[in-house]
């Protein structure tokens, strides 16, 4: 370049020797303040100027490329060396030239002198001007040789110049943005910046190509490109510095991505590409929401005649897209959004990634994806087939992992998912002629009758926003499960008791647990109240003939008593449960006495009444008291069953308690622990027999050292039992129900 730049020298001599003398009124200096001057240099591309007709044949040598640019019809063109038939053919077109100019000059010639000087200026910047056509040029020279010294200084400095220096390629379109002599130099619209970004159809894989392209004014492309490579596990990418004329521009990604329906990568690449908005932006991502609006935004912009400005154009693009899927309108433009973002925009894109994937192959992917965009390009409207929405509403509704599996898959690639599920309904909810599902119609049911679809005939349950196949039971007693019904019970033709257990069609047999205290009550009964004092807990009473009995199961623990410290449960180790049925004692925890008593007599140290774990005044009940009360109730009433409570108890052929006396015994199961046996009847796990009996220990130990004596109620006996020797072991978790002291007062 050191060499380049010498054989200009005898080149800017001659310009200053020229500039020296008179210069013409009637032709201005190709050289101004605001533009380079022909054989100077400048920094970079974006310093050349324009380049103008006056212009053309200057040569200015860039220090950022270290190449001389010449101006050729209009156009910057790099200067590389010519080859031999090259430097004759610009020898002879630059003398050509230099004669031209000397005919006009000589007929116009007014003062010998002076003129002279101002003709050999003309010249000598005319053989700098060196065109494309001039170059091309095969006719001889040689008869119109130029006789001046002057003028054959300055041809043949020029010669050696363009010998050098050849046109081998135009520049980028934002080299040609600064503006030409006497005018103010444009701003470039994005210099040398850089941008971050996903490409996400699901994620593109690691490699796969983006590629960024200038848009002109007619949102045409202009041939400047950017190229570069998705680098993150999630479509992440970081663009190299991008210089750009325009604020538009096209981005385009390229190779195989996640199939969010699938859980894994795709098998063949695929193409998306969008328009952007680069102005004042730090990040730009690219999906198929993009790839949709794409000849939209051209064709609003360039043909529709409605749009005066691509922002509007795009803004208006986007607005219909969202709308095409039902969806309303979009806050966001496109390029911000990201399927795994945090607004109401970015859930949409999720929703349409996964409704238009479906269980596509690739090629059929991007056949859907042209068929919309076309269809959408001239109107802003998708309705150029019905049976591709329906269809694509019975691919979700029909999914086997279904709209959870998809969030739970995603889940593991980001925890950040966005509720995509309701705008997938409100699309399915339009293909089908539902309608939305919203909070006023959660817990309706609709048959499909739209002929096109595969699933008619089906019901469909509106819950949480969502639109959801309904299930058998729900069908079955025309009655479904959601989210906002959970909790409520429901009575079958047959009188079993079914409860919503959280929602989603979940109709199941309601158990002991599901029901409060209360609920197993009788209220016509006037209950008294008794009042721990150690915690504060009340009890209800009731007096029996000459007794006074808890009305509830006891429900006391003490974390620093030894004895009850795991000894004492509520049924399936949950604490809610304790407040229906009261806790589990071992035989030791109910006497309050050392857990070592479980597998050894404690009998000769037993006095009666004996409090155990019953508030003060109170006490265990021993097998006497617990025959006193089943004698009262089946001499008076006719069976010790009627101390049973007449809810929660299976069905069974004998008559359901009326519970007259409110002893309320609930069905609250047992805790089986280590007696708990799969094979047998009952009791076969921890935890068992809720709905079927009710157990409670007396202060009697039973006819071996390990065990004790208990009294039971039975869902297929209408009385009260006893034993002594069987399913008695010490270690059993039952209930406990205290007597009142005789001669105590109430507290």
């Amino acid at each position: 370049m050191k060499k380049n730049r010498l054989a200009l020298l005898p080149f800017i001599s001659a310009l200053l020797l020229v500039g020296c003398g008179e210069e013409s009124p009637s032709e201005p200096s190709s050289v101004s303040n605001n533009v380079p001057a022909d054989g100077s240099s400048v920094e970079s591309i974006f310093d050349l100027g324009k380049c103008t007709s006056d212009r053309d044949g200057s040569v200015i040598f860039v220090e950022d490329e270290e190449i001389d640019y010449r101006c050729l019809d209009k156009k910057w063109e790099k200067v590389e060396k010519l080859s031999s038939s090259s430097d004759e053919k610009t020898s002879s077109s630059s003398k050509k030239s230099s004669d031209s100019k000397n005919s006009s000059s000589s007929s116009k010639e007014e003062s010998a002198g002076s003129k002279d000087k101002s003709s050999s200026s003309k010249n000598s910047s005319s053989s700098s001007k060196i065109t494309s056509s001039d170059s091309g040029d095969k006719k001889s020279s040689s008869s119109k040789a130029v006789s001046s010294d002057s003028r054959d200084k300055s041809s043949s400095s020029q010669k050696s110049s363009s010998s050098q220096k050849s046109s081998s390629s135009v520049t980028p379109e934002s080299s040609s943005s600064v503006v030409g002599s006497g005018e103010n130099v444009k701003t470039i619209a994005i210099n040398k910046k850089s941008f971050k970004g996903v490409a996400e159809k699901g994620p593109f894989a690691v490699g796969s190509t983006v590629k960024l392209s200038e848009l002109d004014g007619e949102l045409d492309l202009t041939g400047t490109n950017f190229e570069w490579e998705v680098t993150g596990k999630q479509g992440g990418y970081t663009s190299p510095k991008v210089t750009l004329s325009s604020q538009y521009a096209q981005l385009q990604v390229n190779g195989n991505y996640y199939n969010e329906n699938l859980f894994k990568n795709s098998t063949s690449p695929v193409t998306l590409r969008g328009i952007v908005d680069l102005k004042d932006r730090e990040s730009v991502n690219i999906n198929v929401l993009m790839h949709l609006a794409y000849k939209r935004v051209v064709y609003l912009f360039t043909k529709s005649g409605e749009y005066k400005n691509v922002p509007a154009a795009k803004a208006a693009a986007e607005q219909e897209i969202m709308k095409a899927f039902g969806f309303g309108g979009a806050n966001h433009p496109f390029e911000d959004l990201t399927i795994f973002g945090k607004t109401s925009d970015d859930a949409k894109l999720l929703a349409v990634s996964i409704l238009l994937q479906g269980d596509l192959e690739e090629t059929d992917l991007l056949s859907r994806l042209t068929s919309i965009a076309n269809n959408i390009e001239e109107d802003g409207t998708w309705d150029n087939s019905e049976k591709m929405r329906v269809s694509m509403a019975d691919w979700i509704m029909s999914y086997s992992y279904g709209m959870v599996g998809i969030r739970q898959m995603l889940e593991e690639i980001n925890p950040q998912v966005p509720a995509f599920e309701k705008y997938v309904s409100l699309f399915v909810g339009e293909a089908y002629g539902f309608g939305a599902c919203t909070d006023e119609n959660d817990g309706d049911y609709v048959q499909l009758k739209n002929g096109n679809s595969k699933n008619l005939g089906e019901y469909y349950v509106c819950e949480d926003n969502v639109w959801r196949m309904m299930f058998s039971t729900e069908k079955l007693y025309e009655r479904a499960c959601t989210a906002k019904r959970a909790g409520e019970f429901m009575t079958t033709p047959r009188n079993e008791i079914y409860i919503c257990d959280g929602g989603n069609g979940y109709w199941r047999p309601a158990t002991t647990y599901d029901h409060p205290k209360e609920y197993y009550m009788n209220d016509e009964v006037d209950y008294g109240k008794l009042k721990d004092t150690r915690d504060g807990k009340e009890y209800k009473t009731v007096v029996i003939g000459t007794q006074t009995w808890m009305a509830e199961n006891l429900n006391y623990y003490d974390k620093d008593n030894y004895n009850l410290v795991g000894n004492a449960k509520c049924y399936q180790e949950e604490d809610k449960n304790c407040d229906v049925g009261g806790r589990l004692y071992s035989w030791t925890a109910a006497m309050n006495i050392s857990t070592k008593y479980r597998l050894s007599w404690y009998d000769k140290d037993i006095q009666y009444p004996h409090q155990g774990i019953c508030p003060d005044g109170w006490h265990i009940p021993d097998s006497t008291e617990w025959r006193t009360l089943a004698d009262y109730v089946k001499k008076v009433d006719g069976s010790s069953g009627l101390l049973m409570s007449s809810k929660g108890w299976k069905a069974s052929s004998y008559k359901p308690s009326t519970d007259p006396y409110g002893f309320s015994v609930i069905p609250v199961g047992a805790y089986y622990g280590r007696y708990a046996d799969a094979h047998a009847d009952f009791s076969q796990t921890e935890f068992d027999d809720d709905g079927l009996f009710a157990n409670f220990w007396s202060a009697e130990e039973g006819k071996e050292f390990n065990l004790a004596v208990y009294v039971f109620f039975d869902y297929r006996r209408d009385y009260m039992s006893m034993t002594a020797s069987v399913y008695n072991e010490k270690e059993r978790g039952f209930s406990v129900r205290c007597v009142k002291t005789e001669d105590e007062s109430e507290e």
